[in-house]
């Protein structure tokens, strides 16, 4: 006969379980998509029978409809689009079957049932999103100090070379990502996630604003050395934000910005292939 106390037990384990994997995403992301997207699914699996066993409430928003109506739009787009006879449809013949234009708009199905998991796990708090921040800090953190490392020495923490490209004099700086020149977009993606536990966090600590600056400055400047401009451009517009709309942290990010221009015009002056990456 099961105890009350072995299903308790059960029960916690499995919300547990069910944190530890929402919270450790920014780490499958460093690992690589393989690992992620096995993550990924497990996730869903297991929050999804966690979910329906617990019978747990849910609420069905207005904007659901959006991500309903999105994704049947762009399945079917993209099979009426790869199904018509033209030179689209001859060049997909030859690609592989993970490859496919079709297959993975329908695949892509997975990301929406992750926003209704995550909205009913937060919804009945059984996920900490701080949890989620502080890794995202750990992670960020990390790989802004190995990008930096990667362009001072010219190899990462792994031993990984900065990536060469077939344009001469254009070094990227990938830091754990090795040959995929991603570590930028990483940053880019996670950062904010990483600044906002700082921020919340240490507040009301005597250190709180000079560790929210140096961390500001940090991801900045890795986001410079990684050479990948688009994502420095969105952290820059995500902070000009921050600064319209959260007084409190106006004089952080004015300050922290400031330190990184500095940063930024030095490093262009003395560096060739940074200058030309950020050429406009």
């Amino acid at each position: 006969m099961i105890s009350l106390n072995n299903i308790k037990n059960e029960k916690f384990i499995n919300i547990k379980l069910i944190e530890i994997l929402f919270c450790t995403f920014p780490l499958s992301f460093i690992v690589g998509n393989l690992i992620l997207s096995l993550h990924l699914l497990v996730f869903i699996i297991i929050s999804w029978i966690f979910i329906k066993r617990e019978k747990l409430p849910f609420r069905f928003k207005n904007s659901y409809w959006l991500l309903i109506i999105f994704a049947t739009y762009l399945f079917f787009s993209t099979t009426i689009q790869f199904l018509t006879p033209g030179t689209l449809k001859e060049a997909a013949q030859n690609w592989s079957f993970e490859s496919n234009p079709i297959f993975k708009s329908f695949i892509l199905i997975r990301f929406f049932i992750l926003v209704f998991v995550i909205d009913i796990l937060f919804y009945n708090r059984l996920i900490n999103l701080k949890k989620l921040f502080f890794l995202s800090l750990l992670c960020t953190s990390f790989v802004s100090l190995d990008v930096i490392l990667q362009y001072i020495t010219g190899f990462d923490i792994f031993g990984y070379e900065s990536v060469r490209l077939n344009i001469p004099g254009d070094p990227r700086n990938s830091g754990p990502f090795g040959d995929e020149i991603i570590a930028g977009s990483y940053i880019q993606k996670f950062s904010f996630l990483s600044l906002f536990y700082i921020f919340e966090s240490f507040k009301n600590k005597k250190y709180g604003k000079t560790l929210s600056i140096f961390a500001i400055v940090l991801h900045s400047s890795a986001l410079l050395l990684a050479g990948n401009r688009m994502p420095t451009i969105l952290f820059l517009f995500g902070c000009f934000l921050i600064f319209i709309f959260i007084k409190n942290l106006r004089l952080i990010m004015v300050t922290g910005i400031a330190i990184f221009f500095t940063i930024f015009a030095f490093v262009i002056k003395n560096d060739a292939s940074i200058k030309n990456r950020y050429a406009i």
